[in-house]
């Protein structure tokens, strides 16, 4: 667990410009709500949000607001989900972040053997840079006149489908749950078995950030 954060720490660093305001504060991720895009209505929304918001918070070392809090700035902005940059920006000084993560379901069986998809994208703010590497839907961006120029954001992503029926899925999430108290039996629980896809999915966003020489 101490490996994974450590990697989640390196995977939101900032610029330093970023930090001089916010020098008491350690680094701040937010969880946007989850979006289901897997076809099944039955997932749990904000059960599968506190899931990965829980998980980033262990242990103390990531400023991780609340699930409540991120849906209440949401709905202060009129929005269900920030999709633009200047909706990522907003949303990140609304809860005094320097990153969002928007996790999304691409696949979800909830019987055994399960098959849970998940994708991710972590949008990390860099500070006085004005080159926006990744825009996300920037044409539906649009800058207000007078307002400051479009946010400069770095867009980490990773994405999975781990299905049970898989052996070496099933093999890894064994082995996850040997250290998982209260998680012990992945493949009979689909709440362990969510909370393992999610642990996988972080690692992958992590090398996904090393692999870009940042």
């Amino acid at each position: 667990p101490l490996a994974v954060l450590c990697s989640v720490l390196t995977l939101l660093g900032c610029h330093q410009s970023m930090m001089q305001t916010q020098q008491s504060q350690p680094l701040g991720v937010a969880v946007q709500p989850i979006r289901n895009e897997s076809g099944w209505s039955g997932l749990e929304i904000d059960r599968a949000t506190d899931a990965v918001a829980e998980r980033l918070a262990r242990g103390g070392n990531l400023f991780v607001p609340p699930p409540d809090r991120v849906r209440a700035a949401l709905a202060e902005m009129g929005l269900d989900r920030a999709r633009t940059p200047a909706e990522l920006d907003r949303l990140a000084d609304a809860l005094g972040v320097q990153s969002i993560l928007t996790v999304s379901t691409t696949s979800f069986d909830p019987y055994p053997p399960f098959v849970v998809g998940l994708e991710g994208v972590l949008h990390e703010r860099r500070g006085d840079q004005a080159i926006f590497l990744d825009p996300v839907r920037n044409d539906a961006s649009p800058v207000d006149p007078g307002s400051r120029p479009a946010p400069a954001l770095r867009a980490f992503r990773a994405g999975r489908v781990f299905d049970a029926k898989d052996a070496d899925t099933a093999s890894d999430a064994r082995t996850w749950a040997r250290s998982r108290v209260g998680h012990d039996a992945p493949l009979r629980e689909m709440d362990s078995y969510f909370r393992y896809a999610v642990d996988r999915l972080l690692e992958a966003l992590m090398a996904s950030k090393s692999n870009t020489g940042m």
